[in-house]
């Protein structure tokens, strides 16, 4: 008799979930680990991992399934992701399957939109300025 590996046949891929393209340029935002234990009910369990970042766009989002000994968890962006600010990652593995799973979020600084001048100073001529608020003053409430 012959023994050897037991072979692992799983309903989804264990490939993981890959979005948008990787660059050197790209800054890392933020790397979680999510390592829970298989559970018995009937539905599973489910992870959120939700975050967000201020001033920076996502870019990049990288979700690996690492459980070796089971099929590990499925993954799904429901809000956010690539060109936004914020990110909602749901993970769900089914009846006896754990969750091991590292998550990496990358992306840019958010470019700020400057206004350039509305036209050439030369052509500014027949423009008058227009004091909206001549009569108001200021007042320094930070008196020390």
């Amino acid at each position: 008799m012959v023994r050897g590996k037991a072979r692992m046949f799983c309903e989804k891929s264990k490939a993981p979930l890959e979005i948008g393209k990787w660059g050197h340029y790209l800054m890392h935002l933020d790397s979680a680990v999510v390592e829970n234990s298989p559970v018995s009910t009937r539905e599973g369990q489910v992870y959120v991992y939700e975050n967000y970042f201020p001033g920076y766009v996502i870019k990049y989002v990288h979700v690996d399934n690492v459980a070796i000994k089971s099929c590990g968890a499925s993954a799904s962006i429901k809000q956010g992701g690539i060109g936004s600010s914020s990110i909602l990652i749901v993970l769900h593995a089914a009846t006896n399957e754990d969750i091991r799973t590292v998550i990496d979020i990358w992306g840019t600084k958010r470019q700020e939109k400057t206004k350039g001048p509305l036209q050439n100073p030369s052509s500014s001529k027949n423009f008058k300025s227009l004091y909206l608020f001549k009569d108001l003053r200021i007042v320094n409430h930070n008196n020390g």
